[in-house]
């Protein structure tokens, strides 16, 4: 179909193609790494920035801090990560990978950070942006929104 006769069923099913691709990925992430696509986008946020803080941590993946605080407590358990409080604020967590952490990373499948988000990272400021705002456009003509949906993860966390 061209430009100039836009089909609703050709945009629907570029959609599951973009669902279905991050559902295979997120799949292939938990059969090869064990953890979870969020869990392995918080470990490579770590990674790349050691002592990192908490907050920094749910707003690098656009999550909320309570939704960051229960990932973390994951890895945490699992001896991926080490959270160590600070010394002049004790209200402050910073985060560090384990080694264990460190060589699950390493051997993890590529984007750390999940296809969709490696997707729109690479996209230009003009299509990021107008990408935006035609989904806008479109979340507006929704009749049930799950707008707390926007800062919870797509992954399993």
């Amino acid at each position: 179909m061209s430009q100039d006769h836009p089909d609703p069923a050709a945009v629907l099913k570029l959609f599951r193609v973009i669902f279905q691709s991050v559902n295979r990925h997120s799949h292939e992430i938990e059969r090869k790494a064990g953890i979870g696509g969020a869990q392995l986008w918080a470990l490579a946020e770590i990674g790349g920035k050691p002592r990192i803080t908490v907050s920094e941590l749910a707003k690098a993946m656009s999550i909320h801090q309570s939704t960051a605080s229960n990932l973390l407590d994951k890895l945490a358990l699992q001896n991926y990560i080490v959270r160590d409080r600070g010394e002049a604020d004790r209200r402050v967590v910073f985060l560090t990978l384990t080694p264990r952490g460190a060589e699950l990373l390493r051997k993890a499948p590529l984007p750390h950070r999940g296809v969709l988000s490696d997707a729109l990272f690479k996209l230009s400021e003009t299509d990021l942006a107008a990408l935006q705002q035609n989904l806008e456009t479109l979340l507006a003509q929704l009749e049930f929104k799950q707008l707390k949906g926007a800062y919870e993860p797509l992954g399993k966390i």
